[in-house]
């Protein structure tokens, strides 16, 4: 006979108040909107030099993926 009685059983998760659908959205959105925006500003700074617009457009890119993270977490 098996010995996994002796195994830890699962650890009591609260259902979250907002739901998962609702909550990847926020990341997916601050990432999209300040990657945007990011693009825009770096754009009117050097014009048309695509060696500062794609690492600017990257770096906002995932700084908003992550406000978007904070965010989640905050309200779960």
């Amino acid at each position: 006979m098996p010995e996994s009685r002796k195994r830890p059983g699962h650890h009591y998760q609260k259902p979250a108040d907002i739901p998962a659908r609702q909550r990847v959205k926020g990341k997916i959105i601050w990432a999209i909107l300040l990657g945007f925006f990011g693009l825009l500003i770096a754009y009117f700074a050097v014009v048309s030099n695509y060696t500062v617009l794609i690492p600017a457009t990257l770096i906002t890119t995932i700084i908003g993926y992550f406000i978007g993270k904070k965010m989640e977490q905050k309200d779960k």
